[in-house]
């Protein structure tokens, strides 16, 4: 059981790191293609490294604070995301 624990705990720390870095990854790319060359290569490397570094942090500070599980958990079950799928549950019981 400690080990299906620990899968989805470290799952919910990859989600977390990646939406920071997959969004510098991107702006590095964009960065890259714009400039070009040694510098363009540079700077978007730069911006990807800083993407990975805010992922690490702000994954961590979830962890540390409630657990990573609990913070997913709060994210995808949050009332207001989900106040359309109850008005249309109650539609279709009419």
């Amino acid at each position: 059981m400690k080990f299906i624990e620990r899968l989805f705990s470290v799952l919910a720390w990859l989600q977390i790191f990646v939406s920071p870095a997959i969004i510098a990854a991107i702006a590095g790319t964009l960065i890259w293609l714009g400039l070009g060359g040694f510098w363009g290569a540079v700077l978007a490397s730069a911006v990807g490294l800083t993407g990975c570094i805010i992922g690490i942090a702000f994954a961590e500070k979830a962890r540390r604070d409630k657990g990573t599980v609990e913070f997913m958990s709060r994210t995808i079950a949050h009332p207001e995301l989900r106040e359309k799928e109850i008005v249309d549950d109650s539609s279709r019981i009419k």
